[in-house]
């Protein structure tokens, strides 16, 4: 049995909750480094939508996606805003609401009652910090130490894998209803801004369960849903898989082994 004094690495820390989890998408880790990596290629060049490209890594597409204030070329607005790139034009909140003539010809989402409403939930989100320099997403076991801080695990599960994952985070904290949450926004935010700790107000001890987003559903499963984590929360439930349920009723877990 493992240590609690021992630090895990990113690579144990994802090829455990792969396994303790029965994913099939691989665990990413969020991360800044202070450099232009080498490797890998910017957000933009994958996918318009950072979190579509987000997930092209998680099913092997892409081996590092990165962007930073000199990389957000193809990036759309709102992700830039919501990586902390660029501050929300003022034309999004009639976008992601009812719409304005005066605003892309009056094309709408309508994600949100009204534009104050949008306003008011921005407001609650907080200042969104921009990366030091570059915010990278790459898998878990391409993940090298000195690579930069890691920030967050990301995972893709579906809907028994994420009641097996939940109820292991459940099984080492006492904190009832405030210690997960499904917060309003974009599935980039989901993703990256919360769970890596990007925005002031997400608070520092909930697990980030999404999307809750509809306009990803063209190109996101249906059966699928994001969880993202702080490593110390990841850290603290591969050390609890031994003595929890998964370890001790498998059969439980996953019935007939599935």
């Amino acid at each position: 049995m493992m240590s609690r004094d021992e630090r895990l690495d990113i690579q144990i820390i994802g090829s455990a909750l792969k396994k303790a989890g029965h994913l099939s998408y691989e665990p990413l880790c969020v991360h800044e480094r202070k450099e232009r990596p080498a490797e890998g290629r910017p957000f933009g060049e994958a996918d318009r939508c950072i979190a579509k490209a987000v997930l092209m890594c998680a099913n092997g597409q892409e081996p590092l996606l990165y962007a930073g204030h000199d990389v957000r070329s193809g990036i759309c607005p709102g992700g830039q805003t919501w990586m902390g790139l660029t501050e929300m034009a003022e034309g999004l909140k009639y976008f992601i609401s009812n719409g304005s003539p005066s605003f892309r010809h009056g094309e709408a989402e309508h994600l949100k009652r009204d534009p104050e409403m949008v306003m008011r939930s921005k407001a609650f989100v907080g200042r969104i910090r921009p990366p030091e320099n570059y915010l990278c997403v790459t898998p878990c076991e391409r993940y090298q130490e000195g690579d930069g801080v890691p920030r967050s695990i990301l995972l893709f599960a579906g809907a028994e894998q994420l009641r097996n994952l939940l109820t292991l985070h459940h099984f080492g904290t006492p904190d009832v209803f405030t210690s997960t949450s499904a917060p309003w926004g974009p599935s980039c935010a989901s993703f990256l801004t919360y769970p890596a700790g990007l925005a002031s107000n997400c608070p520092d001890q909930a697990l980030i369960i999404g999307p809750v987003d509809p306009t990803g559903n063209s190109w996101m499963p249906p059966t699928l849903m994001s969880l993202g984590l702080k490593v110390k929360d990841a850290e603290r439930m591969v050390r609890d898989v031994p003595s929890s349920f998964l370890t001790k009723r498998p059969q439980v877990a996953f019935p007939d082994g599935r």
